[in-house]
């Protein structure tokens, strides 16, 4: 009969140590940090309710490239969505009516949402809330310094 392997001291601690310490973590072992809300601050200032979900589209550009990101994005009536400028150009965001049903554009005209005012600093925002927003696509287009860049945002039904 061959003899066991021997093991050097100490290799069954550092083996297992990682394996106890997420055990003591996931049992209770470190004390649980609370979730911080990337969207506080925003929510402070236009009074948003903690359990309305926001959603970001960052809008940029690079050269004659002007983007979107997300360039599609799925959101539920109710939620709120919030155009963020991630340089230093100046940018404007429109839903074109042409390209929206009769009820989406009906929608964004009666809350003075179809379209940003010139957004000119990074870090400037346009917000849209869609409480009561009837489900259905509302394109939009982003125009800058360069080619204009276009997304979409669906509406689902709650």
């Amino acid at each position: 009969m061959a003899a066991a392997p021997r093991v050097p001291p100490g290799a069954v601690a550092r083996t297992f140590a990682p394996l106890l310490l997420l055990l003591g973590v996931a049992c209770g072992g470190e004390p649980e940090r609370a979730a911080v809300d990337p969207h506080a601050a925003l929510r402070q200032r236009l009074g948003i309710d903690a359990d309305v979900r926001i959603h970001r589209i960052t809008l940029g550009g690079r050269g004659a490239r002007e983007h979107v990101v997300p360039p599609r994005l799925e959101v539920t009536s109710g939620d709120v969505v919030e155009f963020l400028t991630v340089d230093g150009r100046i940018h404007t965001v429109e839903f074109p009516v042409d390209s929206l049903s009769m009820v989406t554009a009906a929608f964004l005209r009666g809350t003075g949402q179809l379209e940003s005012p010139p957004l000119v600093d990074r870090g400037t925002r346009f917000v849209i809330t869609l409480r009561g927003a009837p489900p259905g696509r509302y394109l939009f287009r982003s125009r800058g310094s360069g080619q204009d860049a276009w997304g979409e945002i669906v509406v689902r039904s709650r």
